[in-house]
Order: C-alpha cells, then structure tokens, then sequence
C-alpha cells in the first residue's frame, strides 16, 4: 500500500533549504540589522558576483530577504513579513541566528565595508564642504527643524553635558549654546569643523568646543543628551550610529534624531552625499530598541518640496 504523500507547505521547503546553507545563513545573521548591495555583500564574503547573486535569490524567493531601492543602488536586508502560518518557524531561525557566538571572519568582512562607506562620504564633504549649505537647502534648510528641536529639550538641565554629532554651519549648535552651559560638537570632516568653528566665531560662543573625531571611535559615557541633526543618513551602519549613542550616553541620558523620512529623490546622493534614502519612522525606532533606547517625544514636518521630516527623542532606559 502506497504511503499518502505529506502536504508539506511550499514556502516551508524554501526556507528550509533557503537556511541548509553555511553562506546564506552567514549572509542573514549579517544583514540583521544591515543592509548591503550585491558588490559589498561580495566584499564581505569575498565571494564572486554569480554565486553571491544565486545565494540572495534563493532568500528572497523564500521571503528571508527583501530589497530596496537606494538611487541607482538594491541593498538588501532582512525581510519585515512573515509566509502566512510559518512566523514563529521564521522567528527561529532568526533568534537562533543572532544568538551564535559572533563570526570573527565575518565582523571584519562588514568593517570592511562600513569603512569603504565612511571613506566616500568623508571624500565627498572634503570636496563640497563650501557648496553643502546650498545643496543641503534644496531638501531641508537647519532652520527648518532647528526651533522644533529645541522645544523637545525642555527637561534637559542647563548644566547637562551635550554632544552633537556633525554641526554642519552651527545652526543647532548655536541654539543648544544657548539652552546649555556647555556643548560639544565633533565632526570627522576638517572642511567641515572648520565651517561651524567659523559660525561659532561670528557668534561669539564661548560655551562650545569643536573636536576633530568620528564618532564611532569616540569614547565617552558621560553625555545626557546626544544630538544628531541629518547624520545618520550619512552613516556607514545606521544600526551601529544607535548602538554606539547608547554606549556614549548616561542613564537616563536622550538621543535626538533629526532626518528625513523615506523618499525616492536619488540626486541627493549626488547633491549631498547621502548613503540613505531617509528612513520609516519604525526603522529608526528598531536600531534604537535593539540598542536599549526607548522611544519619547517624536514630531513631523512636512515641506512644500515633499521632503518630510522627523524628530525623534530616545532615552536611555535604566529598567
């Protein structure tokens, strides 16, 4: 007697076999909270172009992987949905992926990449630092939001100590000069620094210090507001912007994120050097809650160029 053939879902073979993989669950436990095009993902794993290209069909035909449109550029990263009646199995996967011991190989392989990112957005404002407030006018002049932000820090102390991370021409610098008794601005960019320590000059701020330093190698755990006003779109690893604020701030400590929603203006890549096409308000509020931060106060502004932005207030939870 023949046995009865088991009704084994489709999607639950792609998946299975999508994950009997050493390089494509590699691939996943990198794109956790990451997201790469084809060419960085082969740099990662120095893989070729063809073989790279087959492993990412087989994830996203069985929805492991999504893709999205970066300008002229796919990048790849974890898929948000879930095949109907297989999101615990999916779920899984996933948690026992992020729970491995961490893949040395690996970490350097997307080091790599991140540092490939920074260098070409640091060469990019060493070329434009003079044109940057112009260009940056076409999608957001600083005045803009600069106001709204500073009404989200009406319970920060005066004496707090405050960082924020790329100044630009000083327009929110000089209002946190005025709220604080003390802030500290870095830039990794000289062009750059040398634009706000010129604002600040005119101004005649004496309340403010200027460092030549990228954040993610500067260490401090001593700040209870952090302010990053249209960074992290520049940011080699959005994701690990928001690991690296939670390590600099005290408990209890805010992040201020100011950016761009998602949009699909791609000259800004060109015009302003922008990695990121703005992001969903729920991407940012992930990196931030896997980083230990906690979403607070959040406002939206819309502009007649449709350029929406958002300002959002994360804290550090001490519970």
């Amino acid at each position: 007697m023949a046995t009865p053939a088991i009704d084994i879902p489709q999607e639950f073979t792609a998946i299975s076999k999508a994950v009997a993989d050493p390089l494509r669950t590699s691939i996943l436990r990198a794109l956790a909270r990451d997201s790469f095009g084809v060419l960085e993902l082969c740099r990662v794993f120095d893989v070729a172009q063809p073989a790279l290209s087959h492993h990412l069909k087989l994830l996203l035909n069985a929805r492991l992987v999504a893709k999205r449109r970066e300008g002229n550029s796919i990048y790849y990263r974890r898929s948000a949905t879930r095949p109907v009646g297989l999101s615990n199995y999916v779920a899984t996967i996933f948690e026992t992926l992020d729970g491995l011991p961490p893949d040395p190989l690996l970490e350097i392989g997307i080091a790599r990449v991140h540092r490939e990112r920074s260098r070409s957005s640091e060469a990019f404002f060493a070329d434009n630092a003079k044109r940057f407030q112009n260009q940056q006018a076409l999608i957001c002049e600083p005045a803009t939001y600069a106001d709204a932000a500073v009404e989200l820090l009406d319970d920060l102390p005066r004496a707090a100590r405050v960082l924020e991370v790329g100044p630009g021409d000083g327009d929110l610098l000089i209002r946190l000069a005025a709220r604080c008794n003390h802030v500290h601005a870095i830039d990794n960019v000289p062009a750059m620094l040398q634009r706000a320590r010129e604002r600040i000059a005119a101004e005649a701020l004496g309340n403010v210090t200027l460092e030549l330093a990228d954040f993610a190698s500067h260490e401090r755990a001593d700040y209870q507001l952090i302010v990053a006003g249209m960074v992290v779109h520049h940011a080699p690893s959005p994701a690990a912007f928001f690991q690296h604020a939670a390590q600099q701030l005290l408990d209890d400590g805010a992040l201020l994120v100011i950016e761009l929603c998602e949009h699909d203006q791609d000259w800004v890549k060109d015009a302003c050097g922008d990695l990121w096409l703005g992001f969903e308000p729920d991407q940012l509020d992930d990196w931030a809650n896997h980083a230990g931060l906690v979403s607070g106060a959040s406002q939206y502004l819309a502009q007649r160029n449709g350029f929406r932005i958002q300002l959002r207030k994360y804290y550090k939870s001490i519970h």
